[in-house]
């Protein structure tokens, strides 16, 4: 077995909590998402990479982001793993 799969965690045996997720958003998320909230936004969850915090939210089924610096992408370039084509 290649070793890289060996290694390999998959996050959705241990995801965390949306409690988890919302300490993990920038000051400028949390204000950001609070407008969203008042609109019935639920926060999904934080993705980090090297660079960037990105922050995800529905409502329903549209989506919308949440960059590092608060600015929401209300038309997003993203799929979720669960409306992913097999």
């Amino acid at each position: 077995m290649n070793s890289s799969f060996a290694e390999f965690n998959d996050r959705r045996v241990n995801q965390p909590n949306i409690e988890q997720h919302w300490h993990r958003l920038s000051t400028a998320q949390r204000f950001a998402f609070y407008t969203l909230a008042k609109l019935g936004y639920q926060l999904l969850f934080v993705r980090q990479s090297q660079n960037e915090k990105t922050a995800v939210a529905r409502q329903d089924d549209r989506l919308v982001t949440i960059d590092g610096d608060g600015d929401i992408d209300f038309n997003p370039t993203l799929i979720l793993r669960e409306n992913r084509a097999a």
